[in-house]
């Protein structure tokens, strides 16, 4: 029956949800740090970034006995899916933080948060499909390639641009991109087996705040001036402000990756393009080629076809048993 194939209508489940929350507070804090980055070093500014979520997590989780990290307690993670975390926080907050930082300073906001969405969306598709088995549905893939044709166009609006670095600003942050989802590929290893948002959090930010602290202290053990040649209180102050508001684009994906596939979460985070590209505009006053915006309506487009799909049509309703007959009256 072709009733039975349901319609088509935009997936909005809890996972979803999580994942749409995730995207708005991630465009704040684009936004935070773009007012930022050319004033701070970007391995500074990662630490700096990265500062109140490894408090937070961990604060909590030691609260709570951390269970989980026991490998004598009946709720401990296990040692490979510790070990995922902490690295996917090494790939995320040193290496990703620290190649989108500069590629808000090459790029510019609307161009490097463009890249960053792009890359996480094909690299979650493909990291996805080949780690964790989560075959995408087609209409995720051809949002992507949507998506990838929205970002080529936006880079060919900056031609106009000779002197700016906008096509290193787009590679760093593509690279930035695709290690925000290697990190979300063990995140939802854990996360879709059981829920454990703070051990994750905690895991890895502890994977990315080592060394980014052990770096900073050998950087200034050797050139003080270097890394803070420049640096002003306010700067300082608007990076750990966007590290609170990270908080809650953490907790989003992690949350999200507990229902939903890294597809999904990747996609819809890219839906802060729009509001970054808004912010590009209004706050700092960017230039916008037409080209640019043909760009973002195209990325936008690809993330709301990618997250289509079919309802199921609802079963039809069993027959309700009717109570036999009362017997007629009949003549004696």
């Amino acid at each position: 029956m072709n009733a039975q194939k349901g319609l088509a209508h935009l997936l909005f489940g809890k996972g979803e949800r999580w994942a749409w929350a995730s995207a708005l507070s991630y465009a704040v804090v684009n936004v935070m740090i773009r007012a930022s980055a050319a004033h701070i070093d970007s391995m500074l500014g990662s630490l700096l970034r990265l500062l109140p979520v490894a408090v937070l997590a961990w604060f909590v989780l030691a609260r709570s006995g951390a269970h989980e990290l026991r490998p004598s307690d009946p709720k401990y993670l296990g040692a490979k899916p510790i070990a995922g975390l902490v690295f996917g926080g090494v790939v995320s907050y040193v290496v990703g933080n620290v190649f989108f930082f500069r590629a808000m300073v090459d790029g510019g906001l609307a161009i490097s948060v463009n890249s960053v969405q792009g890359g996480s969306v094909w690299a979650g598709l493909i990291l996805g499909t080949l780690i964790l088995r989560e075959r995408p549905r087609w209409q995720q893939v051809a949002g992507a390639v949507v998506i990838a044709v929205g970002l080529s166009i936006i880079a060919a609006s900056q031609l106009s641009n000779p002197g700016q670095l906008w096509y290193q600003g787009l590679l760093l942050a593509v690279c930035a991109g695709s290690c925000y989802a290697a990190a979300n590929v063990f995140t939802r290893m854990v996360q879709r087996s059981r829920s454990a948002l703070f051990p994750v959090l905690a895991c890895s930010a502890a994977g990315g705040f080592v060394p980014l602290a052990l770096i900073a202290l050998g950087r200034m053990a050797f050139d003080p001036a270097g890394m803070l040649t420049g640096l002003r209180a306010y700067d300082v102050g608007v990076i750990l402000l966007a590290g609170v508001v990270n908080v809650l684009a953490l907790t989003g994906i992690a949350q999200a990756a507990r229902h939903t596939s890294v597809a999904t979460v990747n996609t819809i985070g890219s839906s802060a393009v729009a509001f970054s590209f808004l912010a590009s505009v209004i706050i700092f006053s960017e230039a916008v080629p037409p080209l640019m915006v043909l760009g973002v309506v195209a990325v936008i487009g690809g993330i709301l076809f990618g997250q289509t799909g079919r309802r199921p049509a609802p079963a039809p309703a069993a027959p309700v048993a009717q109570a036999p007959a009362e017997a007629e009256d009949r003549p004696s």
